[in-house]
């Protein structure tokens, strides 16, 4: 993976010193952070001041500096920069995150360096002139370009290497970071919730059955025969004759005595049977929820000689034949007749234009989709329409 090499530029060391921690904190491995050293200042006269000036071959932070700049207008930049006091940090960053690092120096107070080196030539400096290198404002210088301009870059750095200076536009969004030749493209995204109804089983309680025995107290009415034997004593006086001789035999005579008593018995019988069983049965339930969604409303009010050029006049092309118009808030207008050029026609069979056709430019449409959105409420559109 080739990797960018990114400059910023800090009016202060603990700025820069600030945001080499950032960069390292955040993953960049702490050989590819650099910041120019205090000596900086002191070694410039000694390694012959601005690239292009004769003197001694340059060291150190110097010669890296003019390795990576050449005798491009960046390097009579930097240099005035540093030599006015400031601080140069150095990255070697992965492509993909660049633009990461360079958000991050931004905010640690990377200037606006070609901004600066305006007012150094407003106040009398004259180190260069701006190159088409430098002509693109913004965070981001394209150094393997700049080089390749100036011929001091050989071909393979150029295909792996590219030098960037971070500096924030105050008081501005940030800018683009690309060459001068390079488009700028943006997109907002179209998002929309979608409800997915799926089914779970939930748990409604359980049905028992549970048999167990009580006693109860019953009665019965029977009837019962009780025997009793009596003995009855008769004081009687005749002759024995009839007995004869068994007159004085013993007899023993007996009578038992037989009472009923209940008896109690029981069967058991079945009397009543209780079953469970389990049915099951489809319903259709109807499950209401809201879902979002973003829409873009786009305005376009660019004009050539007249003539509108944007949107707002490709809406013409869309507005047929009996779609609804409604106001910015969603109130009701009226429902479009025909449309004549740049002008539609409302309906007077529709109860808000009171039996009368009215009239509205087509330049209050703000977006159009099944039904037609103006740009202002539906009251102030009533006041704006003109009777057909």
């Amino acid at each position: 993976m080739s990797k960018q090499t990114i400059t910023a530029f800090f009016d202060t060391r603990s700025h820069a010193e600030q945001a080499a921690l950032a960069l390292k904190q955040a993953g960049l491995p702490a050989a590819d952070v650099s910041v120019s050293p205090e000596t900086a200042l002191d070694d410039l006269g000694a390694n012959g001041g601005y690239a292009g000036a004769t003197g001694p071959k340059k060291t150190g932070f110097w010669a890296s500096l003019e390795e990576m700049f050449g005798d491009s207008d960046d390097h009579g930049t930097y240099t005035e920069g540093l030599r006015r006091g400031g601080t140069m940090l150095t990255a070697h960053v992965d492509d993909a995150n660049t633009d990461k690092a360079i958000t991050m120096l931004e905010q640690h107070g990377a200037v606006d360096l070609e901004e600066r080196e305006g007012t150094w030539r407003s106040e009398g400096w004259s180190g260069g002139s701006t190159s088409a290198a430098m002509a693109t404002s913004g965070v981001a210088r394209v150094g393997a370009e700049a080089l390749a301009m100036t011929g001091t870059a050989p071909a393979a750095k150029m295909t792996t290497t590219e030098t960037r200076v971070a500096a924030p536009v105050p008081k501005a969004a940030a800018p683009a970071r690309t060459a001068a030749t390079s488009g700028k493209e943006d997109m907002l995204q179209v998002v929309e919730e979608q409800i997915n109804v799926g089914k779970r089983a939930v748990r409604r309680g359980k049905v028992r059955l549970h048999s167990y025995v009580v006693e109860t107290a019953v009665s019965e009415n029977v009837t019962l025969r009780d025997e009793t034997v009596s003995i009855d004593r008769h004081a009687v006086d005749r002759p024995v004759a009839a007995l004869g001789a068994d007159a004085f035999k013993e007899r023993t005579i007996e009578m038992e005595e037989i009472d009923e008593e209940a008896v109690v018995g029981k069967t058991a019988r079945v009397v009543e049977e209780i079953g469970i069983r389990k049915d099951v049965i489809d319903r259709t339930e109807t499950v209401r929820d809201t879902v979002r969604s973003t829409k873009i409303d786009v305005e376009d009010d660019r004009t050539v000689g007249g003539t509108r050029t944007g949107l707002a006049g490709d809406f013409a092309s869309r507005l047929t034949k009996g779609m609804e118009v409604v106001g910015s808030d969603g109130q009701h207008v009226g429902f479009i007749d025909h449309v004549d050029g740049t002008t539609m026609k409302l309906k007077r069979m529709d109860p808000a234009s009171g039996g009368q056709q009215h009239l509205l430019p087509t330049d209050l449409v703000k977006s159009v989709d099944k039904r037609v959105v103006l740009s202002i409420a539906a009251a102030e559109a009533k006041k704006r329409w003109a009777a057909a």
